[in-house]
């Protein structure tokens, strides 16, 4: 049970090297829209960008959908009390290559916005971010989650200091939880991610570093 509830954090985070490099090197739309007067954007410049981004921004949503739709057949077939491995590999496949379509279209995007901005402007994107310590990433992601075991338990801890919103739900009531806390893999029935503007326009601002709900089964 506790490899199940990795291997499904693993894929509802996305976490890897591809989106650090992105973080690095690229801006989002709403980065350098945030910033414009502190680095001049000009109103061409702006206009462009916003093409861009609107141009994008409807494929980008269609795969991402397609991603969570993909990613919970998969967390299905894991919860299964007998395993079918060929059908896990299948889906896995299809997940890993709807994955790879997001991060592609990703990529696209943000580079065609970098290369509308100056050298200058640039810079001083780099400089904003430097001062903001790189607290959130190009793409809005929830924080990374580990998970450790000991004797059948589960604990959910974040690496980073920007940690996520958690709630747990019970009996059909959800709680805050204000400190991460232990619990038995054997009564979680699920573990829900919500992330990006969803989570903030459910949430308010608190869940801007996205939410994680974990539903225990009834007693």
């Amino acid at each position: 049970m506790k490899t199940i509830l990795t291997i499904c954090m693993i894929f509802s985070f996305g976490v890897s090297q591809a989106q650090d490099v992105f973080q690095e090197s690229l801006y989002s739309a709403e980065t350098v829209m945030k910033n414009r007067d502190k680095i001049a954007l000009t109103d061409q410049q702006a206009e462009k960008i916003k093409k861009i981004h609107s141009q994008n921004a409807g494929e980008f949503s269609t795969i991402k959908w397609d991603l969570d739709a993909a990613t919970a057949k998969l967390k299905t077939l894991l919860d299964e009390p007998k395993v079918n491995q060929e059908a896990v590999q299948k889906q896995m496949d299809l997940v890993l290559q709807l994955e790879n379509q997001l991060k592609k279209k990703q990529l696209t995007t943000l580079v065609a916005i970098k290369n509308e901005l100056t050298l200058t402007q640039q810079k001083e994107l780099n400089q904003l971010k430097s001062v903001k310590n790189s607290q959130n990433s190009v793409f809005g992601s929830v924080a990374p989650i580990a998970i450790a075991g000991d004797k059948g338990r589960v604990t959910i801890a974040s690496e980073n200091a920007e940690q996520p919103l958690f709630f747990l739900e019970e009996n059909g009531k959800m709680k805050k939880i204000s400190n991460l806390e232990s619990y038995n893999p054997d009564d979680i029935e699920s573990i829900t991610v919500i992330k990006d503007q969803t989570a903030v326009a459910r949430f308010g601002n608190e869940g801007k570093n996205g939410v994680i709900i974990i539903k225990l089964k009834k007693k």
